[in-house]
This record gives C-alpha cells, structure tokens and sequence, in this order.
C-alpha cells in the first residue's frame, strides 16, 4: 500500500477524479439542465478578468453589466441547445466537449510537482531529447567540380601552398568561409548532411586534405572541436520538467480514459466491420 501511494501516476489518477468531482461542485450547471442560473462573484471576477486581458483596462460598471447579461443569455442559449439535443451529431460540439475534459486531466499535472528524483530519471531515460550537439570553429576553402582545372588537384596545389605558408584561395561561392561555435546540425545544414561528421576526424590547427560534401571539395581548418554531451539536469531543468509534464499528460490521459471506458459497456455492432474500442 505505502508503495502504491508513492507510485506518481496513482497521483496523477486521484487528482484527475479530484477535479472532475470539484469542477461538477463548482459548476452545478455544467452536470445538469436545472432552470437556475447563478452568477457568483467568482464567475463576474472572470468575465471582468477577461475583458481586461483584451482591452488592457478595467470594464466599467455599465460594461461589466453587460457581460453578464451576455454570460446569462449564453447560459440559456447553452441549455436550451441540450434540451433540443442540438449538440446530438455535431462533431464539432462533440470535440470541443472532449477538449474540456482532456483540460481536466491536464490540470491533474499541472497540480503535481515532480520530484528531483523523477526528473533526474526522465533526463537518463531520454538523453537524445536533451543533449547538447558537438560545436565547430573552422575555415574552410570551396573548389567547385563545374570550374576549370580537376577538382581535386586544385584542392591538392592549394593545400600545398597553405602548408608552405604562402596565401591560397578556392573558388567562389555562398559558402561561408568560416564559422565560430557552430552546432553540428547548423555545419550540416550549410555544406550538406554529414559534413560536421567529416570534422571529427581532422587535426586541430591543421589545413586537411580535401573532404567532400555534396557540393564539391573543401580545405579545412579546425581550429576548436567541442564534443557533444548530455548536461547536469541542473543546466537544463526548465525543458526537462516541460517535457516530463507532457510525457506524463498523455500517460494520465490514457490511464484516465482506460479507467472511463470501464465504467460503460461499449458495443460494436456487427455492421461496424474492422472497428475496435
């Protein structure tokens, strides 16, 4: 038993049902058809709330009266829709009513603090989500395939010269001549997928020897390589929690809708071929 009451999601699960009874507590209106409508003063704080969100400024007496006549008159038009069950085949209310809902098992997380602890598990669990890739400082010199002369002795004479500390230079391009602390995916995305992997390989402070890319041949000079790695979860806690809050809003969804699916007998019938619950 005390384990099952550490057990996070057995968390999440009481506070989703939590919810759902104190939404039905506090919003009467919402489980039933009754001819009574109520506005209290959390409900006008709301509408005033809102009206400030849009207009950056406070209703007035006689606008703050008029949203809620609008309120009341929504609430009628809201109930006498049920009644006519004009909600019955709109999948569009449908949606929205399931939108509401799933709202509710979202807050269940929003509610929950995770631990130190779970979140260290959830960084060691998903380490590609949070690594930080390998970083580049280098210079490089393009040499097109499509200008005169082959390709890879021009490469070749060119990096001849830089090694006997004479000025060298390749062939025009959009390229950029060099790049400072770039990522791996930003080199990849600049000469082509694969080309930060090329860099791995190369000696610092050293021109190489030609390496190819999709566009043609490059002299490179690495000047500063960083290695890629997994950071503390004290560098990266803000994305990790976000992320373990999302992973766990969609475990808690499905628990919750296993646990409502229990509660219905379910019935396909058997004209409804290839159909499953």
């Amino acid at each position: 038993m005390r384990r099952l009451l550490r057990e996070p999601l057995l968390h999440f699960l009481l506070l989703g049902a939590g919810l759902f009874a104190l939404y039905g507590w506090v919003n009467p209106n919402g489980f039933d058809n009754e001819r009574r409508i109520v506005v209290d003063g959390g409900r006008v704080a709301q509408l005033s709330a809102h009206f400030q969100r849009t207009w950056n400024r406070a209703p007035t007496a006689a606008e703050l009266a008029a949203l809620v006549d609008n309120f009341v008159v929504e609430e009628i038009f809201y109930r006498e829709a049920l009644a006519l069950g004009l909600d019955s085949g709109d999948d569009v209310v449908r949606r929205r009513l399931r939108q509401k809902m799933e709202f509710l098992t979202t807050d269940a997380v929003a509610l929950y603090e995770p631990a130190e602890d779970e979140l260290q598990a959830f960084l060691a669990e998903h380490p590609e989500r949070f690594r930080r890739e390998a970083r580049y400082t280098f210079e490089q010199l393009y040499f097109s395939p499509d200008a005169p002369g082959a390709v890879r002795e021009r490469a070749g004479q060119a990096r001849r010269q830089l090694l006997a500390g004479d000025v060298a230079a390749g062939d025009p391009s959009l390229l950029p001549a060099n790049m400072q602390g770039a990522a791996a995916s930003q080199v990849d995305r600049s000469f082509g997928q694969g080309f930060a992997a090329q860099l791995e390989a190369l000696t610092l402070g050293q021109w190489s020897e030609p390496i190819g890319s999709g566009l043609g041949l490059h002299l490179v000079r690495l000047d500063t390589r960083e290695p890629a790695y997994l950071p503390p979860l004290a560098e990266v806690r803000a994305t990790v929690e976000r992320e373990w809050r999302e992973a766990k809003n969609a475990e808690v969804k499905a628990e919750l809708i296993a646990q409502l699916k229990r509660e219905y007998e379910i019935v396909i019938e058997p004209d409804a071929a290839g159909v499953s619950s």
